[in-house]
């Protein structure tokens, strides 16, 4: 019997596979890290290999604990951190060089110069997105430049190259599929929205060739299926959804207006804005949320690209914690940041600033500042970019959110949560599961078997807990100023300081 879904759910900083019943109940999760490779401040990297292999493992590892064989699973989806990518060689496999994340800042002058000539406007135009860092047609074009074998692959027809996601289904598949979904092609700078096809005048100015580039299928789909000797039988994969595409999915926004906020790696506001393509003009991103047949939905997009990760810094780079799961009760433990406001730009500012050159900055430190007024500066950090996005999607939308639906591993501190509800004065609603990217790619997946139908994704979202704005406005306001202060002072550092 077909009794299950697996779904594996490639974050930045790790690997996440997980067994969904019909009942939508999560039967077994297994988690693993992988290594996170900085060459310099600007550069973030992945070993795609190391991530494939940590990929298998884990589904052999919640196979295994939940007692459940490769006969038992329906499909497979696949949720990923979204522009990653890298260039492979078709013949053996092997990557020709690490993946670089979509944190990395290696292409920052070049979209400096494209945003300054015509072609800035004209890509944003057709791909929704700033020219920015993140484009993985930049990444693309740094290969070309840079990595002397990659050109060399490439102009003897022997590379190829995709995104995290096609990277795994290439894999799994035993090299017979080449695929991306058209919620991870959105998110390429590659894709031209409104023709659903490679944008292929832009990346001739870049001088990528599209030769190279996956199909792009439907996120539920038929995207083969795995290579029978890995979990030992074949398993069709099904569903492909950019992670917060599927969280949006999972949070139930499926009709225009409905929105979510995941605080992961980083902090990703997603608003389901319907069938229409429109392009934003407040420092958003345009997206397809996702294709199920013949229908494309669209949504506006901002993020901030260190927000869970800034907290992650407080653990590994300065040392103030040992854990994520002490800053709750560190930020509860004194009244105020006592003035302190964290910047956390350690990558650069995303919407609505979209300043590659800011970096992060403490700011309001006394003899008086402690650790803890450090951890909730952070804290309340996420809850003021996310404000930050909130109001780009107001003066976008005309019309103010009341409330929110959040997950992602940081929506679990009430702290955050509560603070969020206060920046933004609207209701934070907090499901009882917040592993919704992972759901959502079992969703994708399960609707183009026949697992379930749409009529069974109703009510699927249950929630924990609500929190309500307890803030008195003029304290807000306050706040809130002080924390675009700190934003201008860190803005456009690196240029200045070079």
């Amino acid at each position: 019997m077909k009794n299950y879904i697996m779904v594996i759910d490639e974050g930045t900083t790790g690997t996440r596979a997980l067994i969904f019943d019909k009942n939508f109940n999560i039967v077994s999760q297994s988690y693993s890290e992988f290594t996170q490779y900085t060459p310099s401040e600007d550069k973030v990297e992945h070993d795609a290999n190391e991530i494939y292999d940590k990929s298998i493992e884990m589904c052999k590892f919640a196979l295994k604990q939940a007692n459940v064989t490769a006969d038992e699973i329906d499909t497979i989806g696949i949720t990923n951190q979204r522009a990653t990518c890298l260039v492979w060689d078709k013949n053996t496999g092997e990557p020709l060089y690490n993946a670089i994340v979509w944190q990395d800042n290696r292409t920052a002058d070049l979209a400096q110069k494209i945003n300054s000539c015509e072609w800035g406007q004209k890509a944003r135009q057709a791909t929704g997105w700033t020219v920015a860092p993140v484009y993985s047609s930049l990444m693309l074009n740094w290969y070309i430049e840079n990595v002397p074998t990659i050109k060399e692959k490439i102009d003897s027809g022997e590379a190829l190259f995709g995104t995290i996601d096609t990277w795994l289904i290439w894999k799994l598949t035993n090299r017979k599929v080449h695929a991306t979904s058209f919620s991870n092609a959105s998110v390429m700078g590659s894709l031209d929205l409104k023709t659903g096809k490679w944008y292929e005048e832009f990346l001739d100015y870049l001088g990528v060739p599209v030769t190279i580039y996956p199909n792009v299928i439907e996120d539920s789909g038929d995207f083969g299926a795995t290579a029978s000797e890995i979990f030992g039988a074949s398993i069709p994969i099904t569903g492909v959804i950019a992670d917060q595409h599927a969280a949006l999915f999972a949070q139930g926004c499926i009709e225009a207006g409905m929105g979510k906020c995941t605080n992961g790696t980083g902090t990703f506001i997603d608003v389901n804005i319907g069938n229409k393509c429109v392009i934003s003009e407040k420092g958003l991103s345009t997206v397809i949320a996702w294709k199920i047949g013949k229908d494309i939905t669209y949504a506006v997009e901002g993020y901030s690209a260190v927000t869970g990760s800034a907290i992650q810094w407080l653990r590994d780079g300065l040392g103030i914690i040992k854990s994520s799961e002490e800053t709750e009760n560190m930020a509860n433990s004194v009244e105020d940041s006592n003035g302190v406001y964290f910047v956390p730009a350690l990558a650069g500012l995303s919407a609505p600033y979209w300043d590659a050159f800011a970096r992060g900055m403490i700011i309001g430190i006394t003899r008086g500042t402690t650790s803890a007024h450090i951890v909730r500066a952070t804290l309340e950090a996420i809850a003021y970019l996310s404000k930050d996005i909130f109001d780009a999607i107001t003066d976008e939308a005309g019309v103010k959110m009341k409330s929110i639906n959040i997950d992602g591993g940081a929506s679990k501190n009430n702290f955050l949560a509560q603070f969020l509800s206060d920046m933004i004065n609207a209701t934070v609603q907090r499901p009882v599961s917040i592993e919704a990217t992972s759901l959502g790619a079992a969703q994708m997946a399960g609707l183009y078997t026949g697992f379930w139908n749409m009529e069974d994704l109703n009510n699927t979202v249950v929630n924990e807990r609500i929190f309500n704005p307890m803030l008195e406005a003029g304290k807000r306001e306050l706040l809130y100023s002080n924390w675009q202060e700190a934003v201008k002072r860190s803005s456009g550092w690196i240029k200045v300081n070079v």
